[in-house]
């Protein structure tokens, strides 16, 4: 899935809720997906990205964002999305309408497992005419869940983090050469066990794109910036064909 979404007019509550919905497919009212972030376990927009060095993101390119959307837009994709500024309420019940476009589209092939890392390899698409995007190592997550309570933890409640060990760029996307191949070793994952899988060979385990802090000068500040960003993974040589979930609080099986 590497083109882009068409706009689409979605309804934004002014007060948003847990949860979320995949994104609609033409130009059509919906009920919008309510902001993901902040208290959500393994969405939440913590410290963990924030603070783990040299990240990627956007390069130059003007563009006028008033609201961010990171989510899962196929088992295997993750698209971040802008929001053109918001209009006059669309109707008596406080919702406003929104125009969204995607920006970025990575989609992933595998999750390899070499030695004591799993190797993510991927494509990345640029979905903007102007400037560049960088896709850095540091730039994802795996989150495996762990037993007891972890609330208060670095990656969510319930949720070990998991970084790449090397610093360094993966690709660099432009209008001219908009799509790149990558492979990104993320170290120190322990190994999935029998026990752990679920149907469709599922292990609960996600791999989670990092929204950058700040997108073409927009400061990405959850609940009105909607940041899950992640998928259901499962080591192997091809990726898993269990479809998605209507919330991506449970992406996928």
């Amino acid at each position: 899935m590497n083109g882009s979404l068409p706009k689409a007019l979605l309804l934004l509550p002014v007060l948003l809720l847990a949860g979320c919905v995949s994104p609609p497919d033409g130009d059509e009212e919906q009920a919008a997906p309510p902001a993901y972030g902040g208290e959500e376990g393994p969405g939440r927009f913590d410290g963990v990205a924030a603070d783990r060095g040299e990240r990627g993101g956007p390069v130059g390119g003007d563009l006028q964002v008033a609201v961010v959307r990171t989510e899962a837009t196929a088992n295997d994709t993750v698209e971040l999305m802008t929001g053109e500024e918001l209009s006059e309420p669309a109707g008596d019940n406080g919702a406003v309408a929104m125009d969204w476009t995607s920006r970025l589209s990575i989609t992933f092939a595998s999750a390899e497992r070499s030695g004591g890392d799993v190797v993510f390899n991927g494509t990345a698409s640029y979905l903007h005419d102007e400037g560049s995007y960088i896709i850095h190592s540091q730039d994802f997550t795996v989150l495996v869940p762990e037993e007891g309570d972890a609330e208060g933890e670095e990656g969510g409640d319930g949720f070990a983090p998991y970084t790449a060990g090397e610093d360094e760029v993966l690709a660099e996307l432009t209008p001219d050469e908009p799509t790149a191949d990558f492979s990104v070793a993320i170290a120190d994952v322990p190994d999935e066990s029998g026990a752990e899988r679920y149907e469709g060979g599922l292990t609960g385990r996600y791999i989670r794109y990092e929204t950058p802090v700040e997108v073409w000068g927009h400061t990405v500040e959850p609940p009105m910036d909607i940041i899950p960003g992640r998928l259901c993974y499962a080591e192997g040589p091809d990726w898993h064909d269990v479809e998605l979930f209507e919330q991506p609080s449970m992406p996928c099986g």
